[in-house]
């Protein structure tokens, strides 16, 4: 290369460098930065920095705002063409050429954190948010989108009196969501059955029998946690000794029918309604599905435990 082309190369590189030095100031200066409080970037929201968006209703959505944590740039012309989208004019008079736009963001607090949690539990294993204890370890305030949000606690809780994960998901009402990894030991609190004396395998529960006493569950919780109205009626799987917690497992509805029990079977069709005798193959409660046999067809028939007399056979 000639001494001269090497200077008009070197002259070309310092006048690209001085541009895109101006450049890069130039578009530095003329950002504006807007934060919405939603996931959708309204007239109002614009308004705030073009007046000329005044000119459509506040709660028109122009555009969608980025994902939470990060951001969106929109350029002057972008802008000009959604105006004119919208029934307005080119945006006159000055305006930043670009805006950057993000989602207002605020910190979620170990109280805040703790109470959804314990919200959210309370809703899955049927007790009062009062009776849900958590205790988070390690806590660093996240993050989360300003405004409203809806919080909900999945999967496994830890063993008793151990720390472990406990996700926390929030949705805006857009529905965007993420969900948090958080860790925290938890203790929920309920009625659970006690055997009051040593109970014998499908004895039906009596007065005095059960005692309900309240405190921590064992886990899993559902498993455990049990109402005065779950036991009226009912009978035990198996035998449990005095002072025995019940599972809500071993507590099994009374048979109204017992196997080998003769009922009358009914069949209603239409104007139609038939009647005959029927011998139980399995005992069961009120309402639940059995098979009986038709002592004057001898052919075997599913019907539905109307009473200690009657069953109903299904289509």
């Amino acid at each position: 290369m000639s001494p001269s082309s090497q200077r008009a190369a070197t002259v070309r590189e310092r006048f690209l460098v001085l541009l895109l030095a101006s450049l890069l100031s130039t578009s530095a200066a003329e950002v504006a930065h807007l934060e919405v409080d939603h996931d959708r970037v309204t007239a109002a929201d614009l308004a705030t920095l073009l007046p000329a968006w005044r000119g459509l209703p506040g709660d028109t959505t122009v555009l969608l705002a980025p994902m939470p944590g990060a951001s969106r740039e929109v350029w002057r012309v972008e802008l000009d063409r959604l105006a004119l989208r919208h029934g307005l004019t080119a945006l006159p008079g000055p305006g930043p050429e670009r805006i950057r736009i993000e989602r207002r963001m605020r910190v979620l607090t170990s109280t805040e954190a703790a109470a959804a949690v314990a919200t959210s539990l309370a809703e899955r294993y049927r007790v009062a948010p009062d009776d849900v204890l958590v205790e988070l370890i390690g806590f660093r305030e996240p993050l989360v989108p300003a405004g409203e949000l809806r919080f909900r606690s999945t999967g496994l809780l830890p063993p008793a009196g151990e720390a472990g994960p406990i996700p926390l998901s929030w949705a805006t009402p857009e529905r965007r969501s993420a969900t948090l990894g958080l860790r925290a030991k938890v203790e929920i609190r309920g009625r659970y059955a006690v055997a009051a004396r040593a109970l014998a395998a499908r004895q039906a529960l009596g007065v005095g029998d059960i005692v309900l006493e309240e405190g921590p569950l064992p886990r899993p919780p559902e498993r455990w946690r049990v109402d005065p109205a779950d036991l009226a009626g009912k009978m035990l799987a198996r035998a449990v000794a005095a002072g025995e917690k019940i599972p809500r497992s071993a507590i099994l509805p009374k048979p109204a029918i017992e196997r080998g029990a003769v009922v009358e079977l009914e069949l209603k069709r239409g104007p139609i309604e038939m009647r005959a005798p029927g011998k139980a193959e399995q005992a069961g409660a009120v309402g639940q599905h059995l098979v009986f046999r038709n002592l004057t067809s001898g052919r075997r028939v599913a019907a539905r435990v109307v009473d200690g007399k009657r069953a109903e056979v299904l289509p």
